[in-house]
């Protein structure tokens, strides 16, 4: 016989999923009270209700609603194979998506001391530097990690980072130890999110976890690419029509151009490369027998050059009266 106090247990969390169109399931398994109590804090001043639940009853809640919404099959078999999990259920009271969610928990980690057994969440590297160690023993310990060190003022210094441990290696007792006594804490301490739910959606950590400015670049690059493939295959869109219309108007006056048939956009382009044509042609021509206007241009140019000739004589003799000046009184 099911004992009363989990039967309603159960029935108060099929309530509580009932009402919540968004929910997260956390594993807080290996997290310190203390750091536990801290997240639980900043989780309540952003108005969500933080829950553990076993396992076994969440599973129940959920078969209760899957004829209601099939979606939460999906979450009774992710669970299901989930053998090392501590379900923290994760509320919001308002409208709050799981990514901002997710960034609660990212800014309320904490780092604690490495234990044997534990993986590395990311390479763990002894920095260069000083130390407070003064030589003896435990330069037999930094040689066995192939540590390069030097003693300056009495202290061993450490001349190039090292990495003790790689991501994703287990972290050993000598390792542990080691990182220990530099006082480094390389895990990261914080309640995970497995899975959320969110109007039907379901997310897991690894979608959870990606940056929004990294959504927006790719969504960015998605319309660049949909722009340029619109102008490629000529398919008019609302972001599109002015670049193709636009772009036809430049081919269709080239066309015209070239061709010789004149439109009200190229007709004087057209008159004026006619024009210069025939003013560079009539140059070969007699001079009696050219266009007025072309001597008249001509006569002007000549004129032009000949008072720019002067000009420069001009400037000649007053240099040239000027050093005679020079020379006259000794400059």
């Amino acid at each position: 016989m099911v004992a009363p106090w989990k039967v309603e247990y159960v029935n108060n969390l099929v309530e509580e999923l009932k009402k919540s169109s968004t929910f997260a399931i956390a594993n807080a398994m290996d997290i310190p009270s203390r750091s536990m109590q801290q997240i639980r804090k900043s989780l309540k001043q952003n108005n969500v209700y933080v829950k553990v639940v076993k396992k076994t009853l969440l599973i129940k809640a959920l078969d209760k609603l899957v004829q209601e919404n099939p979606k939460y099959r999906e979450i009774m078999e992710f669970l299901e194979k989930q053998k090392r999990i501590t379900i923290t259920l994760l509320i919001p009271r308002e409208d709050m998506n799981p990514f901002k969610l997710y960034r609660i928990l990212e800014e309320n980690k904490s780092y604690r001391a490495a234990r044997p057994g534990d993986i590395a969440p990311n390479d763990i590297v002894i920095p260069s530097g000083p130390t407070p160690f003064t030589p003896g023993p435990i330069l037999s310990t930094l040689k066995k990690f192939n540590l390069k060190t030097k003693v300056e003022g009495g202290k061993i210094v450490i001349t190039e980072d090292k990495i003790v441990a790689k991501k994703g290696e287990e972290v050993t007792f000598e390792i542990a130890d080691l990182l220990n006594k530099f006082g480094i804490e390389p895990i990261e301490v914080k309640l995970n999110i497995v899975l959320a739910y969110d109007k039907g959606i379901i997310y897991t950590e690894d979608i959870l976890s990606i940056p929004p400015e990294k959504y927006i670049e790719d969504l960015q690059g998605a319309f660049r690419k949909a722009v340029a493939l619109s102008l490629e295959i000529v398919l008019p869109t609302k972001y599109s029509k002015e670049l193709l219309l636009k772009r036809a108007f430049e081919n269709a006056v080239k066309l015209s151009l070239k061709t010789g048939i004149p439109s009200k956009d190229t007709i004087k382009p057209m008159l004026k490369r006619l024009i210069a044509t025939a003013v560079a042609a009539a140059q070969y021509l007699p001079e009696d027998v050219r266009p007025i206007k072309i001597q008249m241009e001509q006569t002007q140019i000549q004129e032009e050059k000949r008072e720019e000739k002067s000009k420069e004589e001009e400037d000649k003799k007053d240099e040239q009266a000027l050093e005679g000046l020079g020379s006259l009184f000794g400059f």
